[in-house]
């Protein structure tokens, strides 16, 4: 028996390695695309992009693992109808508890797996990967001398740099100011440089010309320079440093620590709270799908389209328990007391499946 459940064990392992690289790539690929084209625009160093991609392989990996397992099951039940298998395997003596017990345990497994990356890899790799843009972000001189588009670093504040010249060099600057309520300052310079020292930002501009026009627009004062300074830090929002958002903490930190969190973002506790159970129903989910894969096993048969049929039906149910457990965090943000209820899902379809399962005293 122990050949059998070994057998029956990797043919459910062997199609959910399949679906899980192959869903993985192909989202991987869509996330990833999005974020290499910022990393270029802001001129990054080739590690960056190596670590966006790595740390962006956990996130695709925590929503497809689960999907993978469901199909990996209904995959392999079909196979082993189709071919006979199951036929044979029933006639020497192998129960259909048997085989309910082996898919049983390989959803355990599954959600072992789903456990490790939740609790140690995706809040490591999500607080790089959003650290990583945060600094990107933070990083004023790059976009200014980079951007070559109009830039608002703040309300009532446009910068357009035309070229770069070289490290902080730059030709063709034009700097409007608007925060003022009674007039407007526009900078126009021929080249300009950035001197950043002791955490101070200078724009030093040459061969350029003020214009100070009143709002009434009744006045305009033109000031020609060969060589004028602005303290840039104004114009920068104040630097911050980067606190890991809800989906950036492990569960038992969201739901232990969610107070504390929530006082040094700008968070809620109630959404560290719906993140984390969200979590933690997720990880119950590969359970609950390869029980209701092994539904397949009382109605399969050797016909096609009840093969489609019942396949179809099932990837329907798998997708409203996975598609309830994501609508319900939004209502625990707004009460977070009825935390319960976003583990029904996985719960109620497991529950519905071994009924179902135990009703079933033999199987075609």
């Amino acid at each position: 028996m122990r050949v059998i459940s070994k057998y029956l064990y990797i043919e459910l392992l062997k199609p959910f390695l399949i679906f899980s690289f192959t869903f993985i790539g192909i989202l991987w690929l869509v996330q990833i695309l999005p974020k290499l084209e910022t990393l270029v625009l802001n001129k990054q160093p080739m590690h960056i992009f190596l670590n966006v991609a790595i740390h962006t392989i956990p996130q695709v990996a925590y929503f497809v693992i689960p999907i993978a397992a469901f199909f990996s099951t209904i995959y392999a039940i079909n196979k082993l109808v189709s071919e006979a298998e199951i036929v044979a395997l029933s006639s020497s003596g192998v129960s259909f508890f048997s085989f309910t017990k082996v898919i049983f345990i390989f959803g355990v497994t599954v959600s072992c797996i789903l456990l490790l990356i939740t609790f140690f890899v995706l809040p490591k790799s999500t607080f790089k990967l959003q650290s990583i843009f945060f600094d990107i972000e933070q990083s004023f001189a790059t976009k200014l001398i980079d951007s070559r588009k109009f830039l608002h670093p703040i309300s009532g504040v446009t910068i357009y740099v035309r070229d770069k010249l070289e490290e902080n060099q730059m030709k063709g600057v034009f700097v409007y100011d608007d925060r003022n309520n009674d007039y407007s300052l526009l900078y126009s310079a021929k080249e300009a440089a950035i001197r950043d020292k002791d955490n101070i930002r200078d724009l030093i501009m040459q061969d350029g010309e003020l214009q100070i026009v009143s709002k009434d627009e009744n006045s305009i004062v033109s000031v020609r320079f060969e060589r004028f300074g602005i303290n840039l830090n104004a114009f920068i929002p104040e630097a911050r440093f980067y606190l890991a958002s809800p989906s950036e903490v492990s569960p038992f930190a969201g739901i232990i620590k969610a107070k504390e969190l929530s006082m040094l973002t700008d968070y809620s506790p109630s959404e560290y709270l719906a993140e984390s159970h969200m979590k933690l129903a997720s990880i119950l989910s590969p359970i609950a799908l390869c029980m209701l894969g092994a539904l397949a096993l009382v109605v399969f048969n050797s016909e096609n389209y009840r093969v489609t049929m019942v396949a179809a039906s099932l990837a329907l149910v798998a997708l409203v328990m996975q598609v309830s457990i994501i609508s319900l965090k939004s209502l625990l943000v707004l009460h977070p007391d009825i935390f319960f209820l976003i583990y029904l899902p996985p719960i109620v379809v497991l529950t519905a499946v071994l009924f179902l399962i135990k009703l079933k005293e033999s199987f075609v």
